[in-house]
């Protein structure tokens, strides 16, 4: 259910687990479990699909691009820091519209780099990187749009005009496995 019917953005919390344990993630500083559950896709001009890192269960994504898509053709977007799964990364790329992807440190930098060399060529999507501080220059296709030396933002501020809920999966709150096969409708 839609909380601010002029909020043009919607940033939907997939699931909450995640790889990482960062030290500034803002999944610590929200109450997620009691965030509202969003049913109702009309209405927003940008959906993008966040966690915890939403690549972990690739089942779970797709099948949330499919109950958005049923309602809404508005554009969405994957925010992502794990590549590894590029043949899952492909599928969900066919169905939304573009991907923003986040690199914490120098191990993410050549997983993002073949994805770049197998990927961003596609014309027909958005392709976004963040960058954090220390990272340095990254050697990738002229695809991206990129926002280099970001560092962590205290308390972590929606900005104005989007509103925050998580999705709703039913029995489902907490991951058992990464490829998913104890999840709900993957």
């Amino acid at each position: 259910m839609k909380t601010n019917i002029s909020t043009e953005k919607l940033r939907l919390i997939l699931f909450e687990e995640r790889p990482r344990n960062c030290a500034g993630g803002c999944n610590k500083d929200w109450d997620i479990k009691n965030l509202p559950v969003c049913s109702d896709f009309h209405g927003y001009q940008l959906i993008m699909l966040t966690g915890g890192e939403p690549m972990l269960c690739p089942g779970l994504v797709a099948k949330a691009v499919e109950q958005i898509r049923s309602q809404t053709n508005a554009p969405i977007i994957l925010y992502t820091a794990l590549l590894t799964d590029k043949e899952a990364l492909g599928k969900i790329l066919d169905m939304i519209d573009g991907i923003t992807v986040t690199l914490h440190d120098y191990e993410d930098v050549a997983p993002f780099q073949e994805f770049d060399r197998y990927y961003a060529k596609r014309a027909d999507k958005s392709f976004r990187l963040n960058v954090f501080d220390g990272i340095g220059y990254i050697n990738c296709s002229d695809r991206w749009k990129i926002k280099s030396g970001i560092t962590w933002i205290k308390d972590c501020p929606l900005p104005a005009g989007e509103v925050l809920m998580r999705m709703g999966w039913p029995g489902h709150q907490k991951h058992k496995d990464s490829d998913c096969r104890s999840c709900p409708g993957a």
